[in-house]
């Protein structure tokens, strides 16, 4: 009997060892080209929303945390009773514009986007081009809106300009005979 329970004992630690281990990816840091190439494309959204010019002297970082970034008070009034704040509603559309510009200067293709949330916090942000899908994100209580730093709102955007480069370098054999608009689905 006791060979046999370590017989099952070895057999375990042989199975866990091929397994990988199920805890959170350790993140590296953002390409710093990309960060910035985000940060660049977000003031000039928030400058093209700036009709006198009040900002204009500002330095990027500056003007992210004057008129993209909410209060901890913007912050605490959403979680308290469940109403987006109107930054929120301001940084959805905003950030998922600003990422597909950065996703078109690096593939060279048209990248659109459409971002929704309602009053409730629950929305979709979306990035495609022609038909294909590059980005997909889920709002679920404004979730991880709103940001409150500079380098969780670089993290995320990033993140999705990776997530969709790398979808569109993958199918990019397949619609190269076509286009974009080739896809059936």
């Amino acid at each position: 009997m006791a060979e046999q329970n370590s017989f099952y004992s070895d057999e375990a630690r042989q199975e866990g060892a091929i397994l990988k281990r199920r805890s959170r990816t350790i993140r590296k840091e953002p390409d710093q080209e990309t960060a910035d190439a985000l940060v660049r494309r977000l003031c000039s959204l928030l400058d093209a929303e700036d009709f006198f010019g009040r900002y204009a002297a500002l330095s990027p970082q500056e003007k992210l945390a004057r008129q993209f970034l909410a209060s901890p008070d913007d912050k605490s009034k959403s979680d308290f009773n469940c109403a987006v704040s109107p930054k929120v509603r301001q940084q959805v559309p905003l950030l998922f514009q600003a990422i597909a510009g950065v996703m078109e200067e690096r593939s060279g293709t048209m990248v659109q986007s459409t971002a929704e949330i309602n009053g409730e916090g629950f929305g979709r942000g979306l990035l495609y081009s022609g038909r294909v899908v590059l980005v997909l994100k889920s709002l679920r209580a404004g979730f991880p809106f709103p940001f409150m730093t500079e380098e969780k709102v670089i993290r995320y955007g990033v993140e999705c300009i990776e997530e969709g480069l790398a979808f569109l370098n993958k199918y990019k054999e397949v619609t190269a005979l076509h286009g974009l608009l080739s896809l059936e689905g």
